[in-house]
């Protein structure tokens, strides 16, 4: 039984569906789930789940066939200003530097908050550098800060690392977690990495094949809660042995859904 509050964020008898040609694929059936405010959650299961179709029903993208979805009491779809989404390879205006490619996240904002912000995400001496003069990294830093600068209540992240070699992975995500933590934002966030799950949220959510369902919810164990990454230092953490054991227990639940899938695969 899921224990749910007004302000959390509540998923009801959601569902949705692709329909191609003569083919229709459910992706979520009957889904129901209750993520609290405040936390930040990740989102680990198979390619084709549907983690990415929740993350755009949530925000409004999609529209979910029946059911609801609500945040803070409300509806989404009411809540559009509040709630931002962060996908894959997201692009900057190319006529734009960076300081002006956050500002575009909220222009009612004034200067010196921009200037924060660039600090703070570690974008110092690149304000007025443009989009084809920055790395990967750096263009990922700048999307993240324009999505922040908006002051989302939800944020939702779709893989925001994945196009970034690990050191890369490794800053921005720990620099992103200590601007949420003062923010005290709500925050999705799918991914692949079992790692990055394990050391930048309050609980991992391991999903299975589609229609999507939560097969098991994981929490970082009690006594390693106070050692956090921000702490230690995101390397350090990775050598701390109740964290290897947590690790370990996302991915072994991962690898039996996905042997889950193949299975399944090869049974059509």
């Amino acid at each position: 039984m899921l224990i749910k509050e007004a302000d959390d964020l509540i998923l009801e008898n959601i569902n949705f569906s692709y329909k191609k040609r003569f083919i229709t694929q459910t992706i979520l059936k009957n889904f129901n789930y209750v993520i609290k405010k405040g936390k930040f959650t990740s989102i680990i299961g198979p390619s084709g789940s549907g983690k990415t179709t929740l993350l755009k029903l949530i925000s409004g993208l999609n529209q979910c066939e029946s059911g609801q979805i609500k945040f803070e009491n409300k509806s989404t779809k009411d809540l559009i200003k509040n709630v931002t989404l962060v996908q894959q390879n997201m692009s900057l205006m190319p006529w734009l530097n960076v300081f002006q490619n956050i500002h575009l996240g909220n222009l009612n904002k004034k200067n010196n908050c921009v200037d924060k912000l660039i600090q703070d995400i570690g974008l110092d001496g690149f304000a007025e550098h443009y989009p084809y003069q920055l790395s990967g990294g750096l263009v990922q830093r700048t999307v993240i800060a324009r999505a922040i600068l908006f002051q989302p209540r939800l944020l939702l992240l779709d893989e925001p690392f994945a196009a970034l070699d690990n050191l890369s992975r490794e800053m921005i995500s720990t620099e992103l977690v200590s601007l949420i933590k003062k923010k005290s934002m709500t925050v999705i966030m799918v991914t692949h990495s079992v790692e990055e799950a394990a050391l930048l949220s309050d609980e991992v959510l391991v999903t299975g094949i589609a229609p999507i369902s939560v097969i098991k919810k994981l929490v970082p164990p009690k006594n390693s809660r106070d050692l956090s990454w921000q702490k230690i230092g995101f390397r350090k953490s990775l050598q701390n042995k109740d964290f290897q054991d947590y690790i370990k227990l996302i991915r072994d639940t991962s690898y039996k859904v996905l042997k889950r899938k193949l299975s399944f695969e090869k049974q059509k």
